[in-house]
């Protein structure tokens, strides 16, 4: 009988454990949504040439960020587009190398620079040309070129990195044409 009722006991600290763990992950979780910074950029559909390219006018890019929603095989790929303080144009696309996956690795303005949303790193935007391959920041586009005033965009990479926006919960409105 003693047994039985030891069993039971630790049955019900394991059951109690699990399910107080449980609560506080998505306690967790949910504290982490409410911190999260409010997108204060305008979110657009990429607009694409002939060949499949994206196309941005330069002239459409302030200082405030650009949120531009890519969509391939039914997922939303991200990119961020946003003048420095020279005047030039950056590009890039908007989840964290190492974040990437996570639903809250996506970037938004904090004044001049880029914050992730899921590990809280910064980026001054002047510097967005000067990233790291494989380290925690945006990932940098490989194949674009400037022509007549439009930033084009190879979508080749973009395809590639499909899995680390299947569970993006970043900027994705898709009610704007640019």
């Amino acid at each position: 009988m003693k047994k039985v009722l030891y069993g039971i006991l630790i049955l019900l600290t394991i059951f109690l454990t699990v399910g107080c763990s449980k609560e506080e992950n998505n306690k967790k979780e949910n504290e982490d949504r409410a911190n999260l910074r409010k997108i204060t950029g305008q979110v657009i559909k990429a607009q694409l040439d002939a060949s499949g390219n994206i196309v941005i006018n330069e002239k459409e890019i302030t200082n405030k960020v650009v949120y531009i929603s890519y969509e391939y095989e039914e997922v939303i790929i991200g990119l961020l587009a946003v003048r420095d303080s020279k005047g030039d144009v950056k590009v890039v696309v908007n989840t964290c190398q190492s974040c990437g996956g996570s639903p809250y690795a996506y970037f938004v303005q904090v004044g001049d620079e880029i914050e992730c949303q899921n590990c809280g790193n910064r980026f001054k935007i002047d510097n967005l040309d000067n990233l790291q391959s494989d380290g925690c920041n945006p990932i940098a586009i490989e194949d674009k070129k400037e022509e007549y005033g439009k930033i084009i965009i190879n979508t080749e990479q973009l395809k590639k990195l499909k899995s680390k926006f299947e569970n993006w919960k970043g900027p994705k409105e898709l009610d704007i044409d640019f």
